[in-house]
């Protein structure tokens, strides 16, 4: 089956001047991982994806949380 993307709100934009590099764009990793990377519960992620804060992909019944959406995240320094 093929990756879809959730609807929802994108994640906040990086600070002027220094955006993502695009290397983490099309990438993405299981909503555990996420967690690990951010220093977070798996639980709160999720919390954080139901917000619209971190954007998701969807392979059949599992989600993938996007690597950029990740690393925007921990730009602005929330976790």
């Amino acid at each position: 089956m093929m990756a879809t993307r959730t609807a929802g709100r994108s994640p906040a934009a990086p600070p002027a001047g220094r955006p993502l590099p695009r290397v983490f764009e099309g990438m993405s990793l299981p909503v555990r991982s996420a967690a690990e990377l951010l220093g977070l519960t798996p639980w709160t992620v999720t919390r954080l994806i139901d917000r619209g804060v971190l954007e998701t992909l969807h392979c059949g019944p599992y989600r993938y949380v996007t690597l950029s959406s990740v690393m925007a995240y921990r730009r602005l320094g929330r976790s």
